[in-house]
């Protein structure tokens, strides 16, 4: 077996994984500071969700149980999603990849062991295994809410990550929350978990409509930095599944001269998963690990 499928077979077995080396150079890397004169973090109390009902069978689940004593969602085969608020120790030094939680969708989706692992959790062992940035790591998933958490509290995380299949349901305050957090620094990721349902990609871009109305989605050329911050992508191989003509390519919102939303919609965190990536294999897994640490570091830089 050569070496790159020794590599590849290691993902899916979840041994460490022996990507190639960034074709950069790695300085140490720090969660950089962008409140910009806010007076502090805040984080607020959660009163306990409460349930319209089940919804659709998983994954077009909109809502599961939340334990208001663990601060915490599970069900059944989810496994647990941990809210997280920041220590103090970790406020301006460590990076925690967070997804958010929001209304109106399986926010959820590839967060705990449904397939074969976690996503959140297998890419930040990833991303600090194989670059220098400071990761704080958890055993769960962390998340944070567009309703619960104050802009404050938000602003803790120069990186959010979004998915899911169903869609989006934000209030105008949500709306107005977005929106600061972005202009104040923050990078959102946001993925549709099946572009081939073609539900969350139009939500996507309603939703980036009234967070941004003078703004519209732009294609991303290959030659942007955001493939190259860390590793060289000349081609766009995706996450797990390459679907023509809208999901073969990423867009973004951008502000000034900087990606503000980076919308992906084939996938990475399904790769990340270990969900079987289509056309490309595990050539095509790899490279959705990759990309993954290249926005992250784009994120961070930028």
């Amino acid at each position: 077996m050569d070496t790159k499928n020794r590599e590849n077979k290691a993902i899916l077995e979840g041994k460490p994984i022996h990507l190639r080396e960034a074709q950069t150079g790695r300085p140490q890397l720090s969660r950089r500071t962008f409140l910009k004169g806010a007076a502090g973090i805040v984080t607020t109390g959660f009163a306990m969700d409460r349930f319209a009902g089940w919804g659709q069978a998983y994954p077009f689940r909109e809502y599961i149980p939340y334990d208001s004593s663990r601060d915490a969602h599970y069900g059944h085969q989810f496994g647990w999603i941990e809210h997280h608020h920041p220590s103090p120790d970790s406020i301006s030094e460590k990076f925690v990849f967070v997804r958010l939680k929001y209304p109106g969708g399986d926010w959820f989706t590839n967060a705990v062991n449904y397939y074969r692992w976690p996503a959140d959790t297998k890419f930040t062992e990833v991303l600090a295994r194989y670059t220098s940035i400071d990761v704080e790591l958890h055993d769960n998933p962390q998340y944070v809410s567009i309703e619960e958490d104050d802009i404050d509290h938000l602003c803790s995380y120069p990186f959010i990550f979004m998915t899911g299949h169903i869609g989006v349901r934000f209030s105008e305050n949500n709306v107005r929350k977005l929106r600061e957090y972005l202009e104040r620094g923050g990078f959102l990721h946001v993925e549709d978990c099946d572009i081939r349902v073609d539900r969350m990609r139009p939500a996507v871009y309603r939703l980036m409509q009234r967070v941004f109305p003078e703004k519209t989605f732009e294609r991303l050329d290959m030659s942007h930095p955001i493939y190259h911050t860390l590793y060289k992508h000349d081609e766009y191989l995706g996450g797990d599944k390459l679907v023509t003509p809208h999901g073969d390519f990423d867009e973004a919102i951008m502000i000034d001269d900087r990606i503000a939303v980076y919308f992906c919609p084939s996938d990475l965190n399904c790769a990340w998963e270990g969900r079987v990536c289509e056309p490309g294999g595990e050539e095509q897994r790899r490279w959705a690990f990759e990309q993954g640490m290249n926005v992250v570091t784009y994120a961070l830089t930028h």
